[in-house]
């Protein structure tokens, strides 16, 4: 009796795993990447194992076929079910289908820089190198228009003598702020700073950086500066950005002598943060996936059904909605610390909300979560959304930057907002400015 209830059992559990094989086949195209709509060969492959094993335990669940099996139904199951796997693990490597990860480490194609570091007031080019780096010719543009603290800014982040005299505003951000993309003279800090020539304008932004960066700017730099205003420039990719170390990332020159920045922090599925050497983090600069995080990854991820698995996996999580709410919490810290600064130095906080493109024809959920985030934390705040136009005011993808007609835009709006503000002291006398309802909690 105990022998048939095991073959039942070990029958019921092979046609219920052929059976999701088969499902799982059915559904690969949301899992291998660049995979198009529509039957093809590896999903013919897996659907067609799925529905063998799934069939021929159905058979074998008939009375007279199962009494056979009865003496050894878990071995006999097992011996079926590994061999179903093993032809489905061939024929998917005849098929062609790369693995999760590579089966030993990948080559070095980026060249590590000393240019770059981060210290006290947060990341930032060091300026002596990177001088230097400009008279070789690996270093070019804007990146060569730094000041003595490695900032893109004309002039250094000391209070000239008249300081009391001028008003004075602090930009913060990251590459929007910086003025990525923007020609010379163009980006949104530039217009604001020709068009209030009575005013010293500074410009902290920093690319590949996050909110926290702004907070360590700030700290650093307002004790001295004393900014009447600061400007926070704000991009949705700052809510992934702070969860990670401020220095969660090191600078490269790629074969084309182009700046990569390499990270050797990465997320997991599940949103947990983890850390690799940095060698680790060069040889894995620039492909789909980073570096596993322990070797029983790795070994299931350099196999073909392992590859599957772990695309479900990465599925699965993208569903989760775990890691958004901990960006947002992180955010929400971080904005609020900016805030409570910025009060205690006497100096007014304004955030540019910067939209990526998609966000112009419909905001997507990170820009509602800036916006419900400012809101909440009493922070004044300028939507640009209705001045822009996309794709007209944003470079090419993959460069999400705003080119140089999208920092005019947003430059002449933050421009008429700030000169108003330098009259009366008051954001609420802007009208694009939105001045939140809720109580600061």
């Amino acid at each position: 009796m105990a022998a048939e209830k095991m073959t039942r059992w070990a029958l019921n559990a092979a046609v219920a795993f052929g059976a999701l094989l088969a499902l799982f086949g059915l559904g690969i195209d949301y899992l291998l990447p660049g995979a198009s709509p529509g039957l093809n060969l590896p999903q013919l492959l897996i659907i067609a194992a799925g529905l063998a094993l799934a069939l021929g335990a159905l058979l074998l669940s008939r009375p007279g076929l199962r009494r056979r099996a009865s003496g050894r139904p878990v071995f006999s199951a097992t011996i079926v079910i590994g061999i179903t796997l093993l032809l489905l693990e061939l024929l998917l490597t005849a098929a062609g289908i790369a693995t999760y990860f590579f089966s030993s480490p990948p080559g070095i194609v980026v060249r590590p820089v000393d240019w770059w570091v981060c210290a006290a007031p947060g990341c930032h080019y060091e300026y002596e190198k990177a001088m230097a780096a400009c008279q070789d010719g690996s270093l070019s543009g804007r990146h060569c228009r730094l000041n003595r603290q490695g900032f893109a800014d004309s002039q250094d982040f000391i209070a000239p003598p008249e300081t009391e005299a001028r008003h004075r505003i602090l930009a913060l951000g990251d590459s929007f702020t910086f003025g990525m993309s923007a020609d010379a003279g163009l980006s949104f800090v530039e217009i604001l700073e020709s068009r209030n020539p009575q005013a010293l304008v500074w410009n902290a932004g920093m690319p590949g950086t996050g909110t926290h960066q702004a907070v360590a700017s700030f700290k650093h730099f307002a004790p001295q500066l004393r900014p009447e205003l600061t400007i926070l420039g704000f991009y949705m990719n700052d809510f992934a950005d702070n969860l990670l170390p401020i220095d969660r990332a090191l600078r490269a020159l790629d074969p084309e002598n182009r700046i990569a920045s390499v990270n050797y922090h990465f997320y997991d599925t599940w949103g947990n943060v983890f850390a690799t050497d940095k060698e680790t983090a060069l040889r894995y600069y620039g492909h789909a996936v980073g570096p596993p995080r322990s070797r029983v990854e790795h070994a299931i991820g350099t196999t073909r059904l392992g590859t599957l698995l772990l695309r479900l996996r990465d599925a699965l999580g993208r569903l989760s909605g775990a890691l958004p709410a901990r960006q947002s919490e992180a955010t929400r810290g971080y904005l609020a610390d900016l805030r409570d600064l910025a009060q205690a130095h006497g100096s007014d906080l304004l955030v540019l909300v910067i939209p990526h493109r998609a966000d112009i024809a419909a905001p997507g959920d990170e820009f509602r979560a800036a916006i419900r985030l400012l809101e909440e934390e009493g922070i004044p705040y300028l939507n640009p959304v209705q001045s822009l136009n996309a794709p007209a005011d944003y470079m090419e993808a993959p460069n999400n930057h705003w080119n140089s007609a999208g920092h005019q835009k947003a430059g002449a709006l933050l421009s008429g907002c700030v000169e108003k503000y330098l009259v009366t002291k008051s954001l609420a006398d802007c009208e694009n400015v939105v001045m939140p309802t809720r109580p600061i909690q």
